[in-house]
């Protein structure tokens, strides 16, 4: 009888210590659940990474634009500084408010 409860036990202690290794294999600081939620994360950094590169494509073309076309540096000044040329006019018009939509 000594000889079967030690088997038991021995069982018993290995189920007990698997069950504690899967549990750890998934819901542990580096286990399988915060894997997946790290690897959807990195797609999305990466998606990210990517526009931002292009971004920064973009931008840089535009500064070479603007080096090398005095035109396009004018344009520049007069879109976002707005200054004018002695012979034209600026029309400075309020924004309208938002209207709210209406409820059905």
């Amino acid at each position: 009888m000594g000889k079967r409860l030690g088997q038991w036990l021995f069982w018993i202690a290995g189920v007990i210590g698997l069950s504690y290794m899967l549990w750890n294999l998934i819901f542990s600081d580096h286990g399988y659940l915060v894997y997946q939620k790290e690897s959807v994360q990195l797609e999305q950094l990466k998606a990210e990474l990517s526009a931002l590169k292009l971004e920064r494509e973009r931008l840089a073309k535009e500064v070479l634009r603007f080096r090398d076309d005095p035109r396009a540096l004018e344009e520049l000044v007069h879109r976002e500084l707005g200054y004018v040329h002695p012979d034209e006019y600026m029309v400075i018009m309020k924004d309208k408010p938002a209207v709210k939509g209406r409820g059905k």
